[in-house]
C-alpha cells in the first residue's frame, strides 16, 4: 500500500464501512422500531457501527472522494461527529429511518468500491 494513503487504503476503508454497514443490519435484522426503542444495547451497539462507517468515510481521500460523488461522504462523517459529539440527544427515529432505508442502499453503492483483490 502507498504510505500516503491511496487508491489501495481508501478501498481497504471503504471494505471497513461495508463491514460495519451488514454488521447494523445483521443487528436489526428481524427487529422493529420499537424493539429499538427499548433496547438500549441495540442502540448503542448501531450507534458505534454508524461511528465506525464516519470515521472510516473520514479517512478516505479527497481525491477518491471526488471520484466517487455518488456517496454521500459528508453526510457519513456528519452523522458520526454528530452521534459522538451529541450522544445525550440522539433521535432513535433518525437512525432507525437511516437503517432501514438508507443504508441497504448505500451498501449496494459502496460494493462495487471494495479492494478487488481480497
Amino acid at each position: 500500500m502507498p504510505p500516503s494513503g491511496g487508491p489501495s487504503r481508501d478501498r481497504i476503508r471503504v471494505l471497513h464501512i461495508c463491514g460495519a454497514i451488514e454488521e447494523a443490519l445483521s443487528f436489526v435484522s428481524g427487529k422493529s422500531r420499537d424493539d429499538l426503542t427499548r433496547s438500549r444495547m441495540l442502540t448503542l451497539s448501531l450507534i458505534k457501527e454508524f461511528e465506525m462507517i464516519g470515521e472510516a468515510a473520514s479517512r478516505i481521500s479527497e481525491p477518491f472522494r471526488k471520484q466517487h460523488s455518488q456517496i454521500p461522504w459528508d453526510a457519513l462523517i456528519a452523522t458520526r461527529n454528530r452521534l459522538v459529539h451529541g450522544y445525550f440527544d440522539v433521535d432513535i427515529g433518525v437512525i432507525w429511518n437511516t437503517i432501514d432505508g438508507d443504508l441497504p442502499r448505500l451498501l449496494e453503492k459502496l460494493k462495487p468500491l471494495r479492494p478487488h483483490d481480497l
